[in-house]
């Protein structure tokens, strides 16, 4: 044990001193962090007038439509909202849930029938709780509409039964000997007409949604989970150069096993990748303002992971290559096709569906994916299986690793 932790301690000492790699492990990933998170990134967005809106109308009388051509023809609505008509209720749903909708109105399918019964009858209005204002202007909006939809179809109703019933005829089916039904009031000519508003109401919905994840945090567990991989390559580097200057010769000659010079490579690696992730931690938290959630025991976790599987590439770019060119070819190619695969570039569902079953071999999906879910309010029992995975990719990296040194 002591000699695995004097090959870490050494080999932490001359990473430490090594500027063009932290160079590359540090301020790298910050710089892109702030670049790719400003210029893509939707910080500070507030709510905006010329909201993007829904109508699903389910219904299958005729009632609905005249509620559609009210909202969609009067300008002034027009003036301040974008208002689509749909056809499917569950997906306008999820786009409210996703904030690409601020709103929508959800007509029944039986919104007529409960008219022509005398029946209550509700409208749905969803909202995106993220734009507040916006969608309460389209709620108030829908209010009126319907308001004023109410008198003319009470008027209506109450009319067109006044005018089908004589007088003499005495108080229709339902009715109190005084002539009133319980939902809307017969008249008779020449009679004052007591006209209900509340033949529709609405019942507004606020949809519950995610923690949104700014552009910013996004590519701060983005960039944070390529470049740990980086302190691999650099660790990579370490043993090649130990390896060409007889360095890793002498070790394997001494009485320390192989799996003590290897595990203590390994460490090293994994020291450095532990100081990398908590200055970018607290780096992006400081500059940036970055939320990593609340379960700070679970953030740590992941990061470790990541770290684990860094240990885990470095051993097997030493493995494959003999030299730093060969090394400086390979590991690049091996982190960006991992950061690719796993959403660091783009988010990952963004990827062509016939990729999208090789993420699983990234460590780099893994760990966004964790770190995302822990932004959003998730806790560490949510994320268990993304260590787990993350974790069994570095063994297995790590195993290949010092499988292949125990032929040097």
């Amino acid at each position: 044990m002591r000699n695995l932790l004097t090959i870490a301690a050494k080999d932490t000492r001359i990473m430490v001193r090594d500027r063009a790699a932290l160079l590359v492990m540090l301020a790298m990933p910050l710089g892109l962090i702030f670049i790719l998170g400003s210029a893509l990134g939707n910080l500070g967005e507030g709510d905006s007038l010329d909201a993007e809106v829904a109508i699903v109308n389910d219904d299958t009388g005729e009632t609905g439509q005249r509620f559609v051509d009210a909202l969609t023809a009067a300008e002034e609505i027009d003036a301040v909202f974008n208002i689509h008509v749909r056809d499917d209720a569950g997906e306008v749903r999820t786009e409210v849930e996703r904030g690409d909708l601020t709103a929508a109105l959800v007509i029944p399918a039986d919104l007529t029938d409960r008219i022509m019964r005398g029946e209550p009858a509700p409208l749905e209005v969803l909202q995106d709780p993220g734009s507040t204002v916006s969608a309460g202007v389209w709620a108030a909006v829908v209010r009126a509409g319907v308001a004023q939809a109410s008198a003319q179809i009470v008027a209506g109703h109450t009319l067109a039964e006044a005018l089908s019933t004589p007088p003499s005829a005495g108080p229709p089916p339902g009715a109190d000997a005084s002539g009133a039904s319980a939902g809307v009031s017969h008249g008779y000519p020449g009679q004052a007409q007591e006209l209900e508003l509340d033949a529709v109401h609405v019942s507004e919905l606020e949809v519950e949604l995610e923690k949104e994840v700014s552009m910013i945090s996004y590519y701060a567990a983005a960039m944070s989970g390529m470049f740990l991989l980086f302190g691999g390559m650099f660790g990579a580097f370490s043993f090649v150069r130990e390896r060409r200057e007889q360095t890793l010769a002498r070790m394997m000659s001494t009485p320390s096993s192989t799996a003590i010079i290897v595990g203590g490579k390994a460490l090293g690696v994994m020291l450095i990748g532990v100081l990398q992730f908590l200055v970018l931690l607290v780096g992006t938290r400081t500059l940036f303002q970055v939320d990593w959630g609340s379960d700070v025991l679970a953030v740590v976790l992941v990061g470790f992971a990541e770290v684990l599987a860094a240990a885990g590439l470095a051993m097997t770019l030493a493995a494959l290559g003999k030299t730093e060119r060969a090394i400086g070819g390979i590991a690049p190619a091996f982190i960006m096709l991992f950061a690719a695969l796993g959403g660091a570039m783009i988010p990952a569902e963004q990827l062509p569906s016939w990729l999208l079953p090789a993420q699983v071999f990234s460590p780099v999906y893994w760990t966004i994916d964790s770190f995302l879910r822990l932004m959003q309010g998730g806790a560490l029992v949510d994320i268990l299986p993304n260590i787990g995975a993350v974790t069994a990719i570095g063994l297995a990296l790590l195993g290949f690793g010092a499988w292949r040194v125990r032929y040097e």
